[in-house]
């Protein structure tokens, strides 16, 4: 599938994720510039194929997910092509809808059909206002003078319609969001940290952290793994349950240290790190936890394509660390230095332009929405936007099933 679709989160007053809209690019945005327009007229539903493929499970753990529709989709059967849960999908409505009669009639249907449906802010709100009491949602720019006014507004007859802010970026604007009457807010802010002058770190992260960098030496012992997992009765039960649901079974194990070394140290390397990660992630907003697996699967799934299939395991820690000093609550920096990463993947997050760090820069490019670069980027390395897709796709799916069995069990590639 020729798309490049990035989820995107928004969050409730409280930071918890409570929906996902879909960014999106058609095709390569610089041989292909047009398709983006050319979808305002497409007959093709390819939002609704995608969705329809990987799932809601997977896309957004069962949340509500906003999708782009046009005046063509409108006037489809729309139930019939949506084959997931019709109250978890908001139909997410531009600038180009034209705001008429007939479009207001399939609006009403399709939210009796069990649909949301939420409208892109406009400058001028008098011509949606036959609308309001069709519409679930409103994305508002963040402009705080607007957010009040138009909350305002609709707070005095329209009181189930809920205002999303998005553009939201760093937590003052968060708060001011919410002080002026936005229910809802989208933006970068949750990757962003208050560090405090206290910044000692918990002694449960300080477990997992012993046991990130034991198992980032070229060559660690099994012994001193086994050592630093008894320390919590906890983490051991995770340990021991993931070895015995994975493809050691039958084999009698005695021990920790018997447990690790039926499993291997490139299989213990992979769960420790995915397991501290979420452990250590749980005190962050929760969206934290998932970028950081799926940036690890998808950096892995690039490793190919950029010609790196050789540090595809580096590149996986790569994604999966980089957020590691929201997790700590410290510094990239001061977080690099708290855990032990290899020399690359350690000077691509500090901002530097290796290989590795081009292959970082491209997941935040793919994430932000930033087409152009990524489409640029795919042709200076001749990949095709298709692979890009299948990349991402995977990851998601995989995510999904690693959020789907229970905690300590092993997902497979």
């Amino acid at each position: 599938m020729d798309l490049l679709v990035a989820p995107k989160p928004v969050f409730n007053r409280g930071k918890e994720v409570c929906a996902y809209y879909l960014s999106f690019q058609i095709g390569n945005a610089l041989l292909e510039g047009g398709k983006t327009y050319a979808f305002e007229n497409d007959v093709n539903t390819p939002f609704f194929d995608f969705i329809n493929q990987i799932g809601l499970e997977a896309l957004t753990s069962g949340k509500l997910i906003f999708v782009p529709v046009t005046n063509v989709h409108l006037a489809m059967d729309l139930e019939n092509i949506c084959a997931v849960d019709h109250s978890l999908v908001a139909l997410l409505m531009g600038r180009q809808i034209e705001l008429s009669p007939a479009n207001l009639q399939r609006i009403t249907r399709f939210r009796e059909l069990g649909f949301k449906t939420a409208f892109i802010h406009h400058t001028d709100y008098e011509p949606l206002e036959p609308f309001f009491p069709q519409t679930d949602y409103i994305f508002n720019n963040g402009d705080t003078a607007a957010v009040t006014v138009l909350s305002a507004r609709i707070r005095k007859t329209y009181a189930r319609t809920r205002i999303i802010a998005r553009g939201i970026d760093t937590d003052m604007d968060f708060n001011k969001a919410v002080l002026n009457g936005a229910e809802y807010i989208q933006g970068q802010f949750y990757k962003t940290i208050t560090v405090s002058r206290d910044n000692r770190v918990s002694p449960l992260k300080v477990n997992y952290i012993s046991l990130l960098n034991q198992v980032n030496q070229d060559d660690f012992e099994l012994d001193q793994f086994a050592k630093i997992v008894q320390r919590d009765t906890a983490l051991a039960i995770q340990f021991l349950r993931m070895v015995n649901s994975s493809h050691v079974k039958g084999n009698a194990i005695t021990s920790l240290r018997h447990a690790a070394a039926l499993l291997g140290q490139k299989e213990i390397k992979k769960w420790v790190t995915t397991a501290a990660t979420n452990t250590m992630g749980q005190e962050s907003p929760s969206e934290v936890t998932r970028l950081s697996m799926i940036r690890a699967k998808f950096c892995e799934n690039l490793a190919g394509l950029f010609e790196m299939g050789v540090h595809k395991d580096n590149l996986f820690l790569m994604g999966l660390f980089s957020v590691l000093n929201v997790i700590l609550e410290t510094t990239i920096e001061e977080a690099l230095q708290i855990v032990r990463v290899p020399d690359k993947v350690r000077e691509a997050l500090l901002g530097g332009g290796n290989d590795f760090g081009k292959v970082y820069s491209f997941i935040q490019l793919y994430e932000e929405g930033d087409w152009t670069e990524v489409s640029r980027i795919a042709l200076v390395n001749n990949i095709k936007i298709k692979d890009i897709f299948e990349a991402y796709n995977e990851a998601l799916t995989w995510y999904g099933r690693l959020v789907a069995l229970s905690v300590g069990e092993t997902v497979t590639d």
